[in-house]
């Protein structure tokens, strides 16, 4: 595992290789640099770039948002759909950072597309991504207003799922431990762990991580629904690396410990 200084020295190299600002799939490929290791220690690319003596600008940054958003647009047409961030990280020229930075969320791509088709007036070229978007969106305010109705008793009788999920492989969100082991198995390798084993005994994974370019190490891995029921549960922090859950509710938590709230991951996906 890279410390700040080691973090900050590989992407002067990765820079200086490259003849310009790396973008954090380069990072991942050429410096080794875990994005979750990178946003943990230093916040953000912009950050980790000014930190290191970088000009928060170059490819991969802060190209002109013509340039974002019409590179997004031919993935939305080559793939056939709107994009996960991570598609649009394997399929893009940038990374998905710069459109949380201009355009707030992943769900907003989409309209701040069609508005600039609209203002430059190339809605014709691009009327197969438009279609995309609308239908979308439409998807969307559907699902806005079942959200929206008042709530019904619960049938005794039918199984309780979470809010329908935007996310491939999984539909609704989870609602107790074993949902969030299913989801933490679905985004493990976006996460940057491949997981080893699962088991009775405390903890639940025992998975393998990056922790430098080449060298993976065990990550001992507890899986909760809340992250304060680790402490409910009477779990030895010494033996644990990483607490994964869906709502983090324990700010007293050891610095020791890493916590993986994948309800946030989820909506970075902006699916």
């Amino acid at each position: 595992m890279m410390n700040k200084q080691e973090i900050l020295k590989a992407i002067r190299v990765c820079a200086k290789k490259l003849g310009r600002n790396p973008n954090l799939r380069e990072l991942r490929k050429f410096a080794g640099i875990n994005e979750s290791e990178l946003y943990r220690k230093l916040g953000n690319l912009k950050k980790a770039l000014t930190s290191a003596g970088l000009k928060a600008g170059g490819s991969g940054f802060y190209s002109a948002n013509s340039e974002l958003l019409l590179d997004w647009a031919a993935v939305v047409r080559k793939l056939g759909k709107m994009p996960t961030t991570v598609a649009y990280d394997r399929e893009g020229h940038f990374s998905a950072q710069p459109f949380f930075d201009r355009f707030e969320s992943w769900k907003s791509v989409g309209k701040a597309f069609r508005k600039f088709a609209t203002a430059e007036k190339i809605e014709r070229r691009w009327k197969d991504v438009l279609k995309i978007i609308e239908t979308q969106e439409e998807r969307l305010t559907i699902l806005g207003k079942g959200r929206g109705r008042s709530k019904c008793p619960l049938l005794m009788d039918r199984a309780v799922y979470g809010d329908p999920l935007l996310m491939p492989g999984m539909a609704h969100a989870p609602t107790n431990e074993a949902g969030v082991m299913f989801a933490f198995g679905v985004m493990a390798p976006r996460l940057g762990f491949v997981v080893k084993r699962w088991q009775v005994a405390f903890p639940d994974c025992v998975a393998v991580r990056e922790m430098a370019k080449g060298q993976w190490q065990d990550q001992n891995v507890e899986v909760e629904f809340e992250s304060r029921n680790f402490l409910k549960h009477g779990h030895d922090p010494k033996k644990c690396d990483v607490i994964v859950c869906w709502v983090h509710n324990w700010p007293e938590c050891p610095e020791t410990i890493e916590v993986v709230e994948l309800r946030k991951e989820v909506e970075k996906m902006g699916e």
